[in-house]
């Protein structure tokens, strides 16, 4: 208390202005006086009195917003909670945006997302550890740079790519640091995949992975986008539901009939092929069958035989007419059938392969081992080279043949194969099917052997899968769902493709002897390529020549025989950039929790837990919080192609039509993303919402400016001590919980729980319970009254703990609350504040007769009109409610005691039934005329007072009384 004393001593006099709830309340209190001539005690009412304003609104928002940034700790806090408090840290670490475009909706819900993850810590008094960081290199931006430029070298590229994504990077962080986000902005603060210092630790990184056995380079079929010149990764795909192909079915002569058949080899005998690739035809150097399947040969009204899998009889006839039963085969007897090669005539095997079944299709299954995974491994189980007659615009080669060198794989050379085979060709139609396409270019992607660098997947795959069991997911009711996914995409992938043909990126570091085709690389060696990247810049790999790179210890090492040397020119895969990005940020390599979309789980959320486990046998990530995606109000995803994007600056400043999209602040925006963004794999950006997100905050801007106000003040020199009631006592009671849920919800990160939490609290018991029930208290009593300065007490402890509740979600108003505090006469930051809530406050015995004689609230309100105090009240209590009701008023009869307080009657007789199980009141109306001050009690003298507010007026300055 003489702590309130002191500071109560020092606290400025602020201007009179009455809150809106001041305001109401007394206007309810004198709604009904009449016009006579009567004394006016509005002036001696102790009413809530602030200069907290009780909107902000257009641009006044935007300089509070900008002025609460840059004078209130939001851009120190970072470094302030560093060195101020304690560990253990809680580390969250940051999935790089792409440096790339203007900041959206999808940064707007993971910055803030990721902000109030670590708010709600630093409140707390823990310590944080967050680096933001931005992945700098791949091929959107190189586009976006050669869209540009013509005829330019590799160096060119880079550093145009360079300026661009600098630039990005600007307007991004300005952005970011504009939302509140704490984090040290500064260069040396935050990671940069394109950095020198980032690259130099990729390099150590993939050499360790290299000594491991788990970096190889293999001539393999990998997904090959023509328009990007460059292998992708199955991440960097997205698959249209729309795409068409020729969709065949095609006949194949065989040469070397099974020893079963030999009663037909006066006969053509064909196998029945489908295709949806027709174009791969050039390169078929199998038929694949499977040893468990029964094939029968069929013939047709033109005398052709054929052979196909009996269970995929009936749907081949749907499309090619009836056909005749000859007789059966088993698969495992096709091994000693040959084929003649549709175009080239070759006599081609039948090879057994597993993945051949009979879904679709006719069980006997072209094989192009250049172009499928499957295929691929068949040639590779019987030692078939791998002919592969495609280029890199996806063209075919002069090797496939006049008739089709230079032809577009997916347009001109199907349509040229097609008839080069013609009568062959048994049925043509077209399909619309799921189909993968280049994420970035959006144009469809082929299957094409080539030489790439690859990560084993299938030698950490086990520990993997054993690594994911342990790891939490939240939300928790998608944990299931989300598991599987992460799960899915590690199983289906035996080898993870990390070399990519493009110039903007790190370069794998590597030697190639253009004779041998050997690779070399070496520890060693990469120490001095990282001490070179030091002196001359992360572009030296494509700035000096290959006897620089090499040096004089290599050329020792290699006996001077150097000139069959040639650098590499494939880069990393950008998500082996962001994947390695735990080793470069991390204390002790591990994070408590990666946040981010759910379309990470294949992308940086695999790449990460891939890299980890092969380095350090163990996940980066203890947790993972996934969050949903900005969508239109038709829920589509935004999109500038479509035009539904929504720029969040828009919602934070307004538009250029302030009437269409008016200035809501960032607390809007912020409150926007916790209501909606953890709960829902779409997130809804909606007019609607976004209003309903304002108002929420302009509910809690009004309650918190009732709060400060009642803060004010009213006498200086205060020595009384408080004394609680047990309404106070329940309201403490009630905040104890109220934090305590809070912060549980919090920590499982249900943000939009928190929100519906805040509001629910105001709207039932902040304002309707405590504030009205209390009111008489707080503005009829004398300044000094220890019930009144209870209250206050009670209130400034409402404050505290209702706006250190919402810091997290929205530090701009919690902050803005902060500099109007009147003990907080130094300006001090909310965030650097400490602060606990008693435990003593946890009184669950109070609650119980509080909330009894709160339950009887209702009752009163539905048989009283809108002023309850011109009632007095009977109450025949219940055996059960008597004990708490009977706390509440000791006597049988009172006016002065809580339960009349909080059930806001005038007097309230109270009896107690032996036998009754409910409790019954009966209210009946005041005969004599209430005070003229308090409007609660009956008055006394000619004034019309009554006793309480003639002792307070005597205390008083009378001389404020006007008639």
């Amino acid at each position: 208390m003489s702590i309130l004393i002191a500071n109560m001593k020092r606290i400025k006099t602020t201007k009179f202005t009455l809150s809106t709830y001041a305001k109401f309340y007394y206007a309810m209190w004198f709604r009904s006086m009449s016009n006579a001539a009567k004394p006016s005690y509005t002036k001696t009412v102790l009413l809530p009195q602030t200069d907290f304003p009780a909107r902000r609104s257009g641009k006044k928002r935007i300089e509070m917003d900008s002025y609460l940034i840059e004078k209130c700790g939001f851009l120190e806090l970072y470094n302030w909670q560093r060195k101020n408090l304690s560990g253990p840290d809680f580390t969250l670490h940051d999935g790089p945006p792409y440096a790339n475009g203007e900041p959206h909706m999808g940064h707007a819900i993971n910055k803030i997302l990721k902000d109030i993850t670590l708010r709600s810590k630093i409140i707390t008094g823990r310590r944080v550890h967050y680096v933001p960081g931005w992945d700098c290199h791949g091929l959107p931006i190189e586009q976006k740079v050669l869209s540009d430029l013509k005829n330019v070298n590799s160096l060119e590229v880079r550093q145009k790519a360079r300026k661009y994504a600098s630039e990005a990077i600007a307007k991004q962080r300005q952005v970011f640091m504009s939302w509140g986000v704490v984090a040290d902005w500064s260069e040396l603060g935050c990671y940069f995949t394109n950095h020198v210092s980032y690259i130099k630790n990729q390099l150590h990184q993939f050499m360790n992975l290299y000594d491991k056995g788990l970096v190889f380079r293999a001539f393999k079929p990998v997904h090959w986008s023509p328009s990007s010149k460059t292998a992708l990764a199955e991440s960097e795909l997205e698959y249209n539901e729309s795409h068409q192909s020729k969709s065949v079915i095609i006949r194949m002569q065989l040469h070397t009939l099974p020893t079963r058949l030999k009663n037909l080899e006066n006969k053509p005998v064909y196998a029945l092929i489908w295709t949806t690739t027709p174009w791969s035809l050039v390169a078929n150097q199998a038929i694949a069958f499977s040893s468990d399947i029964e094939y029968c040969i069929v013939e047709d009204n033109s005398k052709n035989l054929y052979i196909l899998a009996q269970q995929c009889l009936a749907s081949i006839e749907q499309k090619m007419g009836s056909l005749k039963l000859i007789s059966t085969i088993k698969g495992k007897e096709l091994s000693e059938a040959t084929y003649l090669h549709p175009i080239t005539k070759e006599h081609l095997p039948f090879l057994s392969g597993q993945h051949v079944t009979t879904d679709i299709g006719t069980g006997l299954v072209h094989t192009a081992p250049a172009h499928g995974p499957e295929d691929f491994l068949i040639a590779i189980q019987n030692n078939i080279p791998v002919l592969s007659l495609i280029d890199d615009d996806g063209c075919f080669l002069k090797e496939a043949g006049d008739k089709f060198a230079g032809l577009n794989v997916l347009t001109d050379g199907a349509d040229k194969i097609l008839d080069h085979i013609g009568v062959d060709v048994l049925h043509a139609d077209t399909i619309t099917h799921s189909y993968p396409y280049d994420w970035r270019t959006k144009k469809p992607v082929i299957i094409r052997a080539s030489h790439q660098w690859f990560i084993d997947i299938n030698s950490i795959k086990e520990k993997a899968i054993d690594s994911i069991a342990n790891i939490r997911i939240y939300p928790e009711q998608n944990r299931t769902s989300y598991i599987n996914a992460l799960l899915a995409q590690i199983k289906q992938r035996p080898y993870w493709c990390i070399s990519r043909q493009r110039a903007w990126g790190t370069p794998i570091p590597v030697l190639h002897n253009k004779r041998t085709g050997d690779a070399y690389t070496s520890r060693k060696w990469i120490e001095r390529l990282c001490k070179l990247m030091e002196r001359h810049g992360a572009d030296f790999w494509w700035e000096l020549p290959t006897e620089k790179l090499i040096g004089r210890d290599l050329r020792q090492e290699l006996n001077n025989d150097i000139g069959d040397l040639e650098k590499g020119t494939d880069i990393m895969d950008i998500w082996l950039d962001s994947g390695l990005s735990w080793s470069a940020v991390l204390p002790q390599c591990k994070a408590d929790l990666y946040l981010e979309g759910s379309d990470q789980f294949r992308g940086w959320f695999q790449s990460s837990l891939l890299t980890s486990i092969a380095l350090q046998e163990r996940s980066p990530y203890s947790a993972l919080f996934v969050h949903g995606f900005a969508v239109d109000d038709k829920a589509s995803k935004m999109s500038k192609s479509v035009g539904n994007v929504v720029n969040p600056e828009v919602i934070t400043k307004g538009g250029k039509n302030l009437d269409k999209n008016p200035i809501y602040g960032v607390d809007t925006l912020r409150w926007w993303v916790a209501s909606h963004g953890c709960q829902h794999s779409q997130v809804p950006v909606t007019t609607t919402l976004l209003r309903e997100s304002h108002e929420s905050i302009q509910r809690l801007r009004s309650v918190l400016r009732f709060l400060l106000g009642v803060l004010h003040s009213h006498k200086d020199g205060i020595v009384t001590e408080s004394e609680y009631l047990y309404l106070d006592k329940y309201m403490l009671h009630v905040l104890h919980q109220y934090n305590k849920e809070v912060q549980i919800l919090y920590d499982d990160y249900l943000y939009h729980h928190v929100c519906k939490k805040i509001i629910n609290f105001l709207a039932n018991t902040v304002s309707p319970v405590y504030c009205h029930l209390t009111k008489d208290r707080l503005y009829c009593d004398d300044a000094a009254s220890p019930t009144r300065l209870a209250v206050v007490e009670v209130m400034r402890e409402t404050l505290t703990v209702l706006t250190r509740s919402i810091a997290p979600i929205v530090p701009h108003l919690a902050e803005e609350v902060w500099l109007y505090y009147p003990e907080n006469l130094a300006s001090v930051p909310l965030y650097h504040t400490e602060y606990e809530v008693p435990k003593i406050w946890h009184q669950p015995e109070i609650a119980k007769h509080v909330e009894t004689a709160l339950s009887l609230r209702g009752k009163v309100n539905t048989l009283a009109d809108d002023n309850t105090w011109k009632f007095s009240g009977t109450i025949t209590a219940s055996k059960n409610d008597y004990e708490s009701l009977s706390i509440l008023q000791k006597n049988q009869e009172s006016s002065t005691s809580e339960l009349c307080e909080i059930l806001q009657l005038s007097s309230i007789t109270l009896l107690n039934s032996l036998t009754a199980d409910e409790t019954q009141i009966k209210l009946h109306t005041v005969e004599k005329l209430l005070c003229q001050r308090c409007r609660r009690h009956l008055e006394l003298n000619s004034n019309g007072l009554c006793s309480r507010c003639i002792k307070v007026l005597d205390v008083t300055n009378v001389s404020s009384i006007s008639l």
